[in-house]
């Protein structure tokens, strides 16, 4: 299974004005294509801003469940 380097990056985005960072990241081709799909489909207007959201629910979803566990 290949891999596949994406590149996500903008300006000055919704994180409250903060400026963003390039990152790359490689992906294994079945995800580069499930998010291309969700690009195609309309959820998402491209790849950098799903995977922004996708990283912004993990993150949320890891504080909530630090902070319920005590």
């Amino acid at each position: 299974m290949g891999f596949n380097a994406l590149c996500c990056f903008c300006l000055m985005e919704s994180c409250g004005g903060a400026w963003m960072k390039l990152i790359t990241l490689y992906l294994p081709e079945p995800y580069l294509k499930a998010l291309q799909g969700l690009v195609d489909d309309r959820y998402y207007p491209n790849r950098a801003e799903a995977i922004r959201v996708a990283i912004r629910d993990l993150l949320n979803a890891e504080a909530w469940r630090k902070n319920a566990s005590g």
